[in-house]
């Protein structure tokens, strides 16, 4: 796992390269998005990292072995300058609407994971589903799930 890991984040990195849509891609494309988000308020805590491996299992069925290894190199590469449509656009190409609102709603428990909704991460959300082409109506129903309020 972490070779594809290192491999992805190489071939993400090389603006001429294509990204295919393997799960694997589709895999580290979400956790980097989710590590974004955990890293917005330049303020990350144990609950917002155990929320973010929590996601990536719920999402993609990874073993813990996976989820930390995964984990760690996202957190890793979240400090390289990489743009939001470079994962928006590899989660398009195979996502379902259904699939990117589950996405959605466990970024959004990643944002109210510290008690906190700092500006800089509800822009970033509001970014990504925008990138995602989600509905505001569904951008809303992901919040209020992620909440707990339906």
């Amino acid at each position: 796992m972490l070779s594809k890991v290192k491999s992805f984040i190489d071939r993400i990195l090389v603006e001429s390269i294509e990204i295919s849509d393997t799960s694997d891609d589709i895999q580290l494309a979400a956790s980097l998005l989710l590590v974004e988000v955990m890293n917005a308020d330049h303020k990350v805590d144990a609950r917002e990292e155990r929320i973010v491996q929590t996601a990536l299992k719920n999402l993609f069925n990874l073993t813990d072995e996976d989820v930390r290894e995964v984990f760690e190199i996202a957190k890793e590469h979240a400090k390289d300058v990489i743009p939001l449509q470079k994962y928006t656009s590899i989660l398009n190409n195979v996502l379902e609407p259904a699939a990117k609102l589950k996405l959605l709603e466990q970024i959004w428990r990643v944002v109210f994971s510290d008690d906190e909704v700092d500006k800089y991460e509800e822009h970033l959300v509001r970014q990504i589903a925008e990138l995602l082409y989600i509905r505001h109506s569904d951008f809303i129903l992901a919040r209020q799930r992620a909440r707990g309020e339906t």
